[in-house]
């Protein structure tokens, strides 16, 4: 039923690139949904989440990020600058936005957020990339490839590593003065849950939420549920 209802949609980044997403009509702040790396917009947190809106008549987006899905590019050749840039371009599309990130797309989540808190209503953070660039060049096999955690590997450009490089994260929290959820598995195997807890203290006001999941893995989709009920909460 809500796939009838959904307007594909199509963002020229820059010449020769595009951005393909999907668009639930309703009521503004928008959900707006980034995948993790490896994955692509349709899936079912993106599904239960475009559900969450339907039932509640507010507006929903996802889209591939470049390198993933119909989105053009290559996945390890374009940079997580470019990744900010181009969820940037959806933002600005939609208008304000709930931004609903997983993985890298909780990283780009929270850099656009921070650039951007007038239009960032809330932020939820589902085992966010946190650590990006440590954790990417300790991965590396001896071909310079990096394997997801649905064990699909790829070659990492130079200057993919070198941008992530410029990354401030430790300043990142306290750049985000809307409501934040941020979720994690105590079983993550990517990304450990301690850089979740580390990032939540950091942020210095009381409109926020952590919220360990006991025994969740990287993906949390068997979570999601509770995740959306939690998010309800904090933001009443």
């Amino acid at each position: 039923m809500i796939e009838k209802a959904l307007e594909t949609f199509t963002l020229v980044p820059a010449p020769g690139e595009r951005i393909v997403g999907d668009q639930l009509a309703g009521a503004l702040p928008c959900y707006l949904f980034v995948h993790g790396l490896g994955s692509m917009r349709k899936g079912d947190k993106s599904a239960a989440l475009f559900a969450h809106a339907a039932a509640r008549g507010r507006a929903a987006v996802r889209y591939d990020q470049r390198g993933h899905g119909e989105s053009s590019g290559i996945i390890g050749q374009v940079a997580v600058s470019e990744l900010i840039a181009d969820a940037s371009l959806v933002l600005d599309r939609i208008g304000p936005s709930i931004l609903f990130g997983s993985s890298l797309g909780g990283l780009v989540s929270a850099f656009v957020a921070a650039e951007r808190p007038n239009d960032v209503r809330a932020l939820v953070l589902l085992a966010p990339a946190l650590g990006y660039v440590q954790r990417m060049k300790q991965r590396l096999d001896k071909h310079g490839r990096l394997r997801t955690s649905e064990g699909f590997a790829f070659p990492v450009s130079q200057h993919v590593l070198a941008d992530a490089e410029l990354l401030d994260e430790l300043a990142l929290p306290k750049r985000l003065p809307m409501p934040v959820l941020v979720v994690h598995g105590t079983a993550d195997e990517t990304v450990p849950h301690s850089l979740s807890e580390q990032f939540f203290d950091g942020i210095p006001h009381a409109q926020k939420d952590l919220m360990i999941i006991k025994g969740g893995d990287h993906r949390l989709n068997s979570e999601i549920s509770k995740v959306l009920a939690r998010m309800d909460l904090l933001l009443g």
